[in-house]
C-alpha cells in the first residue's frame, strides 16, 4: 500500500509549480493540518476539508509570487509519505523574498489524505517520520 501511497501524493502535487492548482480532491473530508512544528507558538489543529482549503488559500494569498516543487517524496510506512519540499515566494505588498526547504508527512487511508503535519526542515520531517539513517 505505501508505493499507491506515494503516488496519492504524487498525484496531489502533480501541479505544484502552481500551488493554486493543488488538487484538494484528493484531501478526507476529515483531514487535520498540524502546523505547530513549523509555527512555533501555533496552539491548533486545523480540522476538515473547506478548513484546510481555507487555510491554503489564506496563506497563498499573502505571496505576489510562491513556488512550492517536492524535493524527494520517502515511503514512511504503511500509510505515511514524507515530502520534502521547497518553497520560494516574495511578500505581497512588502515584496520581502523567501527560501528555504521543509518537510511534510501525509497520512493516508483508502487514497485520501486524512493528515498532513508541516515540519521546519526536511530532516525534521524525516525523522518523525522514523526515517532517519
Amino acid at each position: 500500500m505505501s508505493q499507491a501511497n506515494v503516488e496519492v501524493v504524487r498525484q496531489h502535487l502533480r501541479r505544484v509549480a502552481d500551488p493554486s492548482r493543488l488538487n484538494f480532491d484528493l484531501l478526507d473530508e476529515e483531514i487535520e493540518l498540524d502546523i505547530r512544528p513549523m509555527t512555533p507558538g501555533y496552539q491548533g489543529i486545523i480540522h476538515g476539508k473547506d478548513a484546510v482549503i481555507d487555510f491554503w488559500r489564506d496563506y497563498l494569498d499573502t505571496w505576489d509570487e510562491y513556488v512550492l516543487e517536492p524535493h524527494e517524496i520517502l515511503e514512511a510506512g504503511v500509510d505515511q509519505v514524507v515530502v520534502v519540499l521547497n518553497e520560494r515566494g516574495q511578500g505581497k505588498g512588502s515584496g520581502a523574498s523567501f527560501e528555504r526547504r521543509s518537510g511534510t508527512i501525509f497520512t493516508l487511508r483508502a487514497g485520501s489524505v486524512v493528515k498532513l503535519k508541516f515540519f521546519r526542515t526536511g530532516e525534521d520531517a524525516i525523522e518523525a517520520a522514523g526515517l532517519q539513517e
